[in-house]
């Protein structure tokens, strides 16, 4: 290649490719001063940086296209390839220069005949490459669901009546509510960051290819930490094509291989909390509900109670108004609007004993009401957030909304902190378990232990409940051995 860089043919050439090389190096010869000029003074220094970046550009793009013209010669030259296809080769080969995005030049074709440069070829609005076609809807978010696949022939066929449009509004609706508001939530921002994956390669998120719904999982499962993130992705995929009527893809045995094997590689032991036993409840109620403490201190005493009592989820308890709860001269009914197994929104009712001892949910559910002082025909919520009256030196309930979750659990670790607890080992799901364990370790009834906690299953209900090591050697205990 020494002789090509210095201008020396190789025995029998072709004259023409160097002759024009002969050319170009002249012309690379009068630019290449130019460069060493440094350029004028000006106000927009803008305008010389783009100068030079033009002739760096120009110098780069005939040093190309000489190397590429050497080697053409070099193999039309070869033994191995004829001369028919070298002088072809040679004749169809184009230098292009790169789109410099700094000076805004457009793209340039060297011809290795001319020497000189050929505009490129621009397609005109007016040329049409293949049958025409509809742009098809692109689907960006959730919301776009219902304007691909089958909701596009629905609006055809009901655009033209009135009363059926009315009723077709509501469609959406509708179908959304099969699901339950924090499911909807959940599977909604899944969708949209599916969306948001697929914008990235030009994927198409609805309909989309199982083989892109299993690399979206992958992809998932690099950074998750639970197999939930994966599975909530999964089944808003394979919700929104069904809501838009199209072909699931997620029903793919790629796509449920790939699930399954990072279920696998993400799986990892679950460390529940430990249940609040009686004893620590007994504490809570001696320091936080004894007859010198205020509206603040009872509030956690008697939520931790009914919680505990009841098997109440978090959000039942929260959710508990005045008016949902009867009180009788042996129990109390608590009326559950709304439950997490309650799908249709029966309502459950909770019953709830006196126990006449100091833990008894009853009575101390019943102060903190008159501390409250929340009338029985009341419909506001009993647990709410507190303010403290300075003129009248007492604690009052906010005319608000229930309390939240991050404050009730912060209230149940501090209260477990001030008794020298662990409070890592603890949560507001620990009140549930507590109770359920301390109900299973009584021997309650399967059926009504089932029914008091709302369960739907054998599995769900034994999975609150953690056996004691005495419960667990009586198994080995009682083999005969």
């Amino acid at each position: 290649m020494l002789p090509l860089l210095v201008g020396e043919p190789l025995g029998n050439t072709n004259p023409m490719p160097w002759l024009q090389i002969l050319k170009m190096r002249e012309r690379y010869d009068k630019l290449r001063p130019e460069l060493s000029v440094p350029p004028r003074r000006s106000q927009n220094l803008a305008s010389n940086l783009t100068q030079k970046n033009r002739l760096v550009n120009n110098l780069r793009n005939l040093m190309v296209t000489l190397l590429t013209l050497s080697i053409i010669n070099v193999i039309s030259n070869s033994p191995f390839v004829g001369a028919s296809q070298g002088v072809s080769l040679a004749q169809s080969t184009r230098a292009t220069t790169a789109s410099n995005k700094a000076t805004g030049e457009k793209t340039v074709l060297f011809s290795p005949v001319s020497g000189h440069p050929t505009a490129t070829p621009q397609p005109t609005r007016s040329s049409k490459v293949g049958p025409e076609r509809h742009s098809p809807v692109i689907v960006n978010g959730f919301s776009d669901i219902f304007s691909v696949g089958h909701w596009s022939d629905f609006n055809s066929q009901v655009a033209s009546n009135n009363d059926l449009s009315s009723l077709f509004k509501q469609l959406p609706e509708f179908l959304l509510s099969s699901k339950a508001a924090s499911t909807q939530k959940k599977y909604r921002y899944a969708f949209n960051s599916w969306c948001k994956w697929t914008s990235q390669y030009s994927f198409s998120p609805l309909p989309a290819s199982h083989l892109h719904i299993s690399l979206y999982l992958i992809h998932l499962s690099e950074t998750a930490k639970s197999v939930s993130k994966l599975n909530d992705a999964f089944y808003a995929i394979k919700w929104a094509h069904k809501l838009a009527g199209v072909a699931d893809p997620s029903e793919n045995n790629l796509v449920a291989s790939v699930l399954e094997g990072a279920h696998r590689k993400i799986g990892h032991s679950v460390v529940k909390k430990e249940p609040i036993t009686p004893h620590i409840l007994k504490n809570i109620v001696c320091k936080y509900a004894n007859n010198t403490c205020n509206l603040k201190d009872v509030r956690i005493a008697c939520m931790c109670l009914l919680a505990y009592a009841g098997f109440l989820r978090f959000s039942e308890l929260a959710n508990l108004r005045r008016s949902d709860i009867q009180f009788s001269p042996t129990y109390l009914t608590l009326h559950l609007v709304k439950s997490k197994t309650d799908v249709y929104r029966e309502g459950k009712d909770v019953v709830i004993s006196k126990t006449g001892n100091i833990t008894c949910p009853v009575d101390v559910l019943q102060r903190y009401l008159k501390l409250a002082n929340i009338p029985e025909e009341s419909n506001d919520f009993i647990f709410r957030s507190i303010c403290y009256c300075k003129s009248l030196n007492i604690y009052k309930l906010r005319k608000s909304s229930h309390i939240s979750y991050t404050r009730a659990r912060e209230l149940l670790l501090s209260a477990l902190d001030s008794l020298g607890l662990d409070k890592k080992q603890f949560g507001l799901h620990s009140l549930r378990s507590g109770g359920a364990t301390a109900a299973a370790e009584a021997g309650i009834d399967d059926r009504l232990f089932k029914k008091h906690g709302r369960w739907k299953s054998d599995k769900a209900k034994d999975g609150y409940v953690k056996e004691s090591i005495l419960n667990r050697l009586s198994v080995s205990k009682n083999l005969g051995l």
